[in-house]
């Protein structure tokens, strides 16, 4: 892995579509297989029979695990054209009765409603208290009365460098800690060189507001943890910097 350099420019926005293959790698990293991966499905529990919507699916990688755990239907919505394409292609080559639709999740109506609504980094992509809320009421019009939200976001309280998180194959650079701020995430391939997603800062009171504000309550917080097997395989000090810092974090929620 390249040595890591702390000045890049900083893009505006994320294209996934220019990086879709190159994302679709960084799933493979130890850190997102056995901590990521791990502390969502935890959080998801019992898949069986459940009709799910994952959002923010990319190319859906856990649209795939959602259904292969037990998931009734898994429908899957993007905003990345190259996301969905790989989608449709991976369904192509392995069907699993998986729909994708690439839409925008601040203005998504399909017009049903599920049992339990997934996101892997969605609402980090909310520049403002208002989209979060956007995005938090179609989450809600999505999902049946006592149905649940499971999510893996951004943690709005990482506060550790930003090369900390660099010997899990990435970097988190925040430009600041105020509502709305740039956050860049670096995924280093095995060239060195990075693909560089934004995200952007917001408070954690600030998605319990959003989130309440659309209907949903009991919302929780659930720190990231690695897999028994991610121990045995890396040894419990691999991981020390990950569980100290959290970059990322598991949220829930419920439909009254």
């Amino acid at each position: 892995m390249a040595q890591y350099l702390p000045k890049h420019r900083q893009p505006v926005a994320t294209n996934y579509d220019t990086i879709a293959k190159e994302y679709q790698a960084s799933k493979m990293l130890p850190w997102r297989k056995q901590a990521e991966s791990y502390t969502f499905f935890e959080l998801a529990g019992d898949l069986t029979d459940l009709n799910v919507l994952d959002l923010a699916c990319g190319e859906g990688f856990y649209t795939r695990q959602l259904k292969l755990r037990g998931a009734a239907q898994v429908t899957g919505v993007d905003i990345s054209a190259g996301m969905i394409q790989l989608a449709h292609e991976a369904e192509a080559h392995n069907p699993l009765g998986l729909v994708y639709i690439c839409q925008d999740a601040l203005t998504l109506n399909l017009g049903q409603s599920f049992d339990l609504v997934t996101a892997t980094y969605l609402l980090n992509y909310a520049r403002t208290a208002d989209e979060l809320v956007q995005m938090a009421t179609v989450i809600a019009r999505h999902l049946k009365p006592g149905g649940r939200f499971v999510t893996i976001n951004s943690n709005p309280d990482y506060r550790a460098t930003v090369e900390t998180m660099f010997p899990y194959g990435f970097t988190r650079e925040n430009s600041s800690y105020i509502e709305g701020a740039e956050i860049i995430y670096r995924f280093y391939q095995p060239n060195g060189s990075p693909i560089a997603v934004t995200n952007y800062h917001l408070e954690k009171a600030t998605h319990e507001t959003a989130l309440r504000q659309a209907g949903l309550t009991d919302i929780q917080w659930h720190p990231l943890v690695v897999s028994p097997g991610g121990i045995d395989e890396f040894g419990a000090g691999y991981w020390a910097p990950l569980l100290e810092c959290q970059p990322v974090i598991g949220l829930s929620a419920r439909k009254l």
